[in-house]
């Protein structure tokens, strides 16, 4: 994942001698905005997400983009997608028509969301275990949502299968609303009407890293060749890109992780966000850079599948290409719970736990100075990711 981003007043992108010209938006007054001369055959990014108020695109620079490859999005005033303009896709008449008939059969519908809903339980349950290496957490909510997935086999129908997402999700969002700073005044997204139009930071930054991780699932389902509009999850009337935010299902928790890791470490401030007339809050565009950073890593993170590293945008473009194996009977069966991420520290509690109950004479004989466990408490004590030097752990631990 590495996108090209742009923002502000007067994007714009036109090939000149087959070289695309790309200029930023404007953002500040006499602030001379970014411009970027591309090779042909050569663009260092894989897609662009433009974030802008006005601009142009001329026509041979759509053309440059397509046949190089590179998709184009575009996003809403609230963060959310507005548009998006991809290369040419696979000719697969069979695969689309063998997508509708799996759409139409109930049997193979309830399969495809079942292992969907599975995997975001899976990954619902990582994050939890994640939090609570360093939150004290009620056993009963962690013990609702393994309950919900034990019991999922039994489930016999997708709307069973909805209400346990939606168990699911309730009891996921009030674990995360207590962990959140109150300041921040995050609103569940449960049953929430401005969800699309956050006014509050938390809901800014979640909206706008589901975008980009719309945009990876488009990208995926683009090159696959499936149909975005004909979903299995999600119902496709109600949503444009029914099986892209399928697809977005069992990945939501990048984003989460994301977000909680960004409060932690207090990467955002007020000064990231401003008001809109309508109250709408919204990032702006040197914040938005910012938390595209912070994504791109992310999403370039290795997780072993399969005996091999992969980076997680290519694993979302290998599970979309099994949904369309089995969707065309290549395979009896998909599995989108097998991309297990590595984010539990199991020992960090019980570390937090230790230097929290460690008198001044105890630490003494451990060789930690008294102005080392001064610190130390004070880390401990705080709602992010506890840090301690290895030789200062080794000390702890086998002591």
């Amino acid at each position: 994942m590495n996108p090209l981003y742009l923002s502000g007043f007067g994007v714009s992108l036109n090939v000149d001698r087959a070289r695309l010209q790309v200029k930023d938006g404007i953002k500040e007054p006499d602030v001379e905005p970014e411009r970027l001369i591309v090779q042909p055959r050569n663009p260092r990014f894989d897609s662009v997400i433009i974030d802008g108020h006005s601009g142009n695109i001329t026509l041979d620079a759509m053309k440059w983009l397509m046949r190089h490859n590179i998709p184009l999005f575009v996003l809403d005033y609230n963060g959310s997608l507005l548009s998006s303009t991809l290369p040419k896709e696979p000719t697969n008449g069979p695969l689309k028509i063998a997508q509708i008939e799996a759409y139409k059969n109930p049997e193979k519908r309830f399969y495809i969301s079942k292992k969907l809903i599975e995997a975001k339980i899976h990954r619902t349950l990582d994050v939890i275990n994640w939090i609570g290496s360093r939150y004290d957490l009620p056993t009963k909510n962690k013990q609702i949502i393994h309950s919900e997935l034990q019991t999922i086999d039994k489930t016999k129908n997708r709307i069973g299968l909805l209400s346990q997402e939606a168990r699911v999700a309730e009891t996921y969002w009030n674990i995360l609303y207590d962990i959140f700073p109150k300041k921040l005044c995050f609103n569940s997204r449960i049953r929430s009407k401005h969800q699309n139009n956050a006014s509050d930071p938390i809901n800014v930054l979640l909206n706008y890293g589901y975008a980009f991780l719309e945009t990876q699932c488009r990208k995926a389902l683009n090159t696959v060749g499936l149909e975005p509009t004909i979903g299995f999850l999600h119902e496709t009337k109600q949503v444009k890109y029914a099986l892209a935010y399928d697809i977005q299902e069992p990945f939501r928790w990048l984003i989460d992780t994301t977000v909680i890791s960004c409060l932690e470490e207090k990467k955002f401030n007020q000064k990231d966000f401003f008001r809109m007339d309508n109250y709408v809050l919204r990032l702006k565009p040197e914040a938005v850079k910012k938390y595209l950073k912070i994504l791109r890593e992310k999403f370039n993170s290795s997780v072993i599948y399969c005996g091999k590293s992969y980076h997680w945008d290519t694993i979302i473009q290998l599970k979309t290409q099994q949904l369309a194996k089995y969707i065309l009977g290549k395979t009896k069966e998909i599995n989108f719970s097998n991309t297990s991420p590595c984010l539990v520290n199991l020992d960090e509690k019980e570390l937090r736990n230790r230097i929290l109950s460690l008198s001044t004479s105890e630490a003494r004989k451990h060789g930690i100075r008294k102005n080392t466990l001064w610190h130390l408490k004070k880390r401990a004590k705080e709602r992010k990711p506890l840090e301690v030097y290895s030789k200062i752990s080794d000390k702890l631990t086998n002591g």
